[in-house]
Order: C-alpha cells, then structure tokens, then sequence
C-alpha cells in the first residue's frame, strides 16, 4: 500500500499514558492456559501455521477486530519498509502489503523499542484512510530475540473497544512467541533449502537403491513362496503322521490291550507274570492316550471329518486340559464348512496363538472368537495377561521378529490375502485376523451372520469395525 505525510502530529496519535487511567482487567489464568495449550500443539504438528494461531489468539484474547505480523524488509530499490506478512481479522485481505520502514506506527514502536498505543493513527498516517475499515486504536509490540526484524500488532475498529496495560502484556507474551515461531520457520526453510539442494545426490542414491529393492523384493517373494509351501507340506505331513498315528499305532495299542486281557484271564499265571502283565496293561493306556493326544495336536481328525468348529471344540478342551486356563470359545452352530485349506489354516493360527498365550502371557484364561460374514472369516483370540511392548508388536506385524509360531500365523495370513492385527496393554491382549472367503463358500443369508465384533476379557479392548 502507499504512504503519504500526515497532517497531525504524531504526539497527537499516540496515547500511551492513557492506559494507566484506563480500567484494568484481571488476568484469566484459564483462558490463557488455553492459548498455552493451543501454541504448545500448533509448534508441535504444524510450526508454519504458528504465526497465524498466534494472531488468532491475540484476536480473541484483545477483543480486536485485526491483528497481524509486519517483518522489516528491503525493496530492489533499496527502501525498506514493513511486509504485512500475515494478517486475521477484518483486514486479512491486506495480507502482503506494506507501509514505509520509516513512516509508520511499527516503525515508531521498532525504534522507541516498547508497545506504542496508537488512537485513530489515520490521522498522522494518512494511507491507513485506504483500508476498508476505520482503524480505532492500534497497538504496535516490537519483536524480540534473535527472529526477524519486526512487530506483532492488533487493531480495533469499533468505538468502545479500546485496549488497556493487560492487553499490553498478552500482547508481549505473543511477541517473545511470534520471535520463536518466526525464527523456527527461518530454520526449517534453511533445512528445506539444504534437502533441495541434497535432492540430486538422493535421487543418484535412490536410482541405485531401486535395483537393490527389487532384487530383495523377488527374493522375498520367492522366499514367502517357499515358506507357503512349507506350511501346507508340513501340513500335510502333520495330517498323514496323525492319521497313521490314530489308524495304524492306535490300532495295535488297541490289539496288544486285548491280547493282555486275555492273558490276564488265565488262571495258570504266577504272581509274578500277572503283576508284570498288569502293569504293562496300565503303561499301553497310558501310551495310548499319550499317542491321541500327539494326533490331535498334530491335526484333530474332527477338523477333515466334520469340519473347524468340531475340530476346534475337540482341541480346545484338550488344551484346556493341560494348560490349566479357562478356555471360552465363541461360534455360531450354523457355522459350517470351509475349505479344507483354509479350516487348516484357522486352526493353526488358534493353535498358534494358544501357544504363545500359554507360554509368555501368564494369563489364566483366553477366548477364542470365530466368526463368519458372506465374504470374510474373523479370529480373535484374547487374554488378560501382561501384555507385549510396542516395539515387540511393531516386530511381529513388520515379520521382523524371531518367533516361529508368530512369523507362522503372520504368513498364513498373508498367503491367504488377509489382514493381521495385535493390540496389546499392561491388562492382556488381542491378536485379530481377518481372511477373504470366495465367493460361494457362505451359504447362509448375511443378515444371519454375527457382526465381527469382539470384546475381550474385562472389555480389555474392541476391535476397528
């Protein structure tokens, strides 16, 4: 904007003694705090945004109708005047305009080095008449610290809204922050200065980095080929082992019992041979139900034959069983069928995660959710132990961790196009999976289907929808 000479003094304009016969309000700690706060995050998340937060709060701490930041600069001519740099309020349309250096209120408050109080400065200040709005009062604070050279200042533009000696010392509070957020911004422009200039030598680097990616790239792919068929070959081999083990040993055990009982209804036996036959008896039971339990561990013949939910009850009271938890499973009766693959698969990362609770969690009890919608399957399996750090979580999602079991569930999951997910505190935790169903697997209406939600023990946590 241009300037011209004024016709009053410039005595006549400011009006710095008024203040000390002027009302004085209170400090509000509570509000103020508040301003804290909202300065405190703007120079957290968004430090560019500052200058602006600052001016709003001056706005709304002054009852001003503008405030704004004018930054002393050098036009190409050599004349210096003040930017308007930022501007809120009633004249924000201003913002990028300027006044002379040597001839205006701020460089009356930069030189005198203190807040000026300006009363209707049209009057000495003659281009102020161009702004749209009177200008009632202004006052000017002049920036300090090592920031750029300047002020921070608010106006007034109705009669009765006046300033007084609380909002110089808002205002110079604002100023000892502008500085800092002023400053901070000069030096993330330098840092992103210096990224410019460091963008060529990134983008050499980059170039010689992306062959690199790409070769881990196909070796992790070929690598999450092999662990794939790994799984369904140990799979496999798990399934054939417990089949052999149930059909096959199971039936000799069988066979050698009955052959002990009718050596035992011989009445020609001494003492000696009946105890020793006796025992061996007990020791086949023994070793019969140690031989179904290794089968079921291995694969549950329930989960082939009649499918998961079966198959999974069957395990589950075994683990129960051995593992001293309370155990409470959660699944529809009309569950029904999956593909065999996939059933495998379930089963495994419950078995998995059973694991891992037992062995690491020192909680007492688990649930196990299953659930099933018309396009996706959803596990949660839940306990109330001591939980997993953060950085341990961010390792097991990433794949970086050293858990077999875990990279396991972790691979099934992303063999089958599925998410996987763990939230944990100090009160236990949830490991969620989700995997696609084909299309055609679900015969049911979707309106029959569980909602896939799940809280866990003592309402630990709740699943993202």
């Amino acid at each position: 904007m241009e300037y011209s000479e004024g016709f009053s003094r410039l005595e006549d304009v400011l009006i710095g003694g008024e203040l000390r016969s002027r009302p004085h309000r209170m400090p509000n700690p509570e509000t103020e705090s508040g301003a804290l706060r909202i300065l405190a995050r703007a120079m957290a998340n968004s430090p560019r945004q500052l200058p602006d937060t600052l001016l709003r709060l001056a706005l709304k701490l002054c009852r001003a109708g503008t405030a704004g930041i004018s930054l002393v600069e050098t036009l190409p001519e050599g004349e210096p005047i003040f930017r308007w740099t930022h501007v809120v309020g009633v004249l924000k349309d201003c913002v990028g305009g300027f006044t002379s250096r040597n001839f205006s209120p701020c460089g009356v408050s930069l030189d005198r080095k203190s807040p000026q109080l300006f009363s209707y400065p049209a009057r000495h200040f003659r281009y102020l008449d161009e702004v749209p709005v009177p200008v009632v009062e202004a006052l000017v604070i002049p920036l300090a610290g090592a920031g750029p050279v300047g002020t921070i200042w608010v106006f007034s533009h109705q009669e009765g809204i006046v300033f007084d000696s609380e909002d110089v010392r808002l205002m110079t509070d604002l100023a000892d922050f502008t500085s800092s957020a002023l400053r901070s911004i000069q030096l993330l422009d330098a840092a992103s200065s210096a990224q410019h200039a460091a963008a060529t030598e990134i983008a050499r680097q980059t170039a010689e980095l992306q062959a690199q990616v790409a070769e881990r790239q196909r070796a992790e792919e070929s690598l999450g080929q092999l662990t794939a068929r790994l799984l369904r070959l140990r799979d496999e081999e798990q399934r054939r082992i417990a089949r052999e083990l149930h059909d096959s040993v199971g039936q000799l055990l069988v066979a050698l019992s009955m052959n002990h009982g009718r050596i035992l209804a011989e009445k020609r036996l001494s003492p000696v041979a009946e105890k020793a036959i006796s025992q061996n008896t007990a020791l086949l039971a023994q070793v019969s139900r140690e031989i179904r339990t290794i089968s079921h561990l291995l694969h549950p013949p329930l989960l082939d034959a009649v499918g998961l939910a079966p198959g999974m009850r069957e395990y589950l009271e075994g683990f129960a069983e051995r593992s001293r938890m309370k155990v409470q499973f959660e699944i529809a009766e009309d569950f029904g069928r999956l593909p065999r693959d996939l059933e495998t698969a379930l089963f495994r990362i419950v078995q998995e995660g059973l694991t891992n609770v037992h062995r690491h969690s020192g909680s007492r009890t688990v649930t196990i959710r299953i659930v099933r919608s018309s396009d996706v399957v959803s596990v949660a399996i839940a306990d109330a132990g001591r939980g997993i750090p953060k950085r341990k979580i961010c390792e097991i999602e990433a794949g970086r961790t050293s858990g077999v079991g875990l990279l396991g569930m972790r691979e099934r999951v992303r063999q089958l196009g599925g998410s996987f997910k763990i939230r944990s505190t100090n009160k236990g935790t949830v490991v969620f999976t989700r995997l696609p169903l084909e299309n055609g697997t679900d015969s049911r209406s979707e309106d029959s289907v569980t909602p896939p939600l799940f809280v866990a023990p003592s309402d630990l946590l709740s699943p993202e929808a």
